[in-house]
């Protein structure tokens, strides 16, 4: 059994390329952590996260043979962002994941140096936000900052339940459509051209 530390990241593709399940292995146990906080630093869907990382990792031992990867880290940073742009895309993200964006709090020292930009998405949402009609805001603040259930702030503002509903759903569709185009644009942009 070779030991992790063994082999470069070049060398273990080297191997990869010829079938060697032990260097796919070391690949894996080698990167998957990264690549998983990656993906969950915007998705916050641990499944969704797992189903990217294990699509990746699929795709890589099918392609195994036309593989040209000079630098694994970033390809693999590269593959991530690519398939986490195409699960938002597709629609399938949480109901929540808009919300959590506009309430994200940017760490000092991002993991991938690749996800600074959500900076200027969290400053898009400010400007969602603030654009938003009064009662509408309120609502959504309320639940965003304020954590209150929907029950919670029809009682505080003495309406409906629906109508608290409603002006969620009319803010994070304002939030999505003001979002999606930027993080599609942020994930694709640097992705490389032969991960398909």
């Amino acid at each position: 059994m070779i030991r992790d530390n063994s082999y470069s990241d070049l060398e273990l593709i080297t191997m990869l390329k010829r079938g060697d399940v032990t260097a796919f292995d070391l690949l894996y146990a080698r990167h998957w952590s990264g690549m998983y906080q990656a993906a969950y630093y915007l998705l916050r869907d641990q499944g969704a996260c797992m189903d990217i990382i294990q699509d990746i990792f699929a795709w890589l031992w099918e392609k195994r043979e036309q593989l040209d990867i000079q630098a694994v880290p970033s390809y693999l940073r590269s593959a991530v962002r690519f398939k986490v742009a195409n699960y938002i895309r597709s629609g399938k993200v949480r109901e929540e994941f808009y919300t959590e964006l506009a309430g994200l709090s940017l760490p000092e020292t991002p993991g991938p140096q690749d996800f600074m930009e959500l900076s200027d998405l969290k400053s898009i949402i400010g400007q969602v936000i603030h654009s938003l009609p009064e009662k509408c805001r309120e609502i959504f603040l309320l639940s965003r900052d304020g954590q209150l259930t929907n029950q919670q702030i029809a009682d505080l503002l003495n309406i409906s339940i629906k109508t608290v509903e409603a002006q969620k759903t009319i803010a994070l569709k304002r939030i999505r459509a003001a979002v999606d185009p930027h993080l599609l644009a942020l994930l694709l942009l640097p992705v490389m051209t032969h991960y398909h």
